[in-house]
């Protein structure tokens, strides 16, 4: 029974982890809205490199939100799991 143990890790807490996934939720939420109504309202204003370098834009706003509060988690359970 006792090898069979080895492989399983028990669940811990996670500080933090909360409210990294409601962001998450929230950024993806609002990123959708924002293309839907960026689409169907203000897009033909534009050409179609100016509509592409706007949607490049927010997709890298999204990425660095997302970035900066997934990598000092990561980071911090690196270390962590290594011991």
């Amino acid at each position: 029974m006792e090898e069979e143990d080895e492989g399983k890790m028990e669940p811990e807490e996670t500080p933090g982890f909360a409210w990294r996934v409601s962001l998450s939720i929230i950024v993806g939420i609002g990123w959708l809205v924002f293309l839907i109504l960026w689409l169907f309202f203000y897009a033909s204003d534009y050409t179609v490199y100016q509509n592409i370098a706007i949607i490049l834009v927010s997709i890298l706003i999204m990425s660095a939100i997302l970035g900066a509060s997934w990598a000092s988690w990561g980071i911090k359970y690196g270390h962590k799991l290594k011991k």
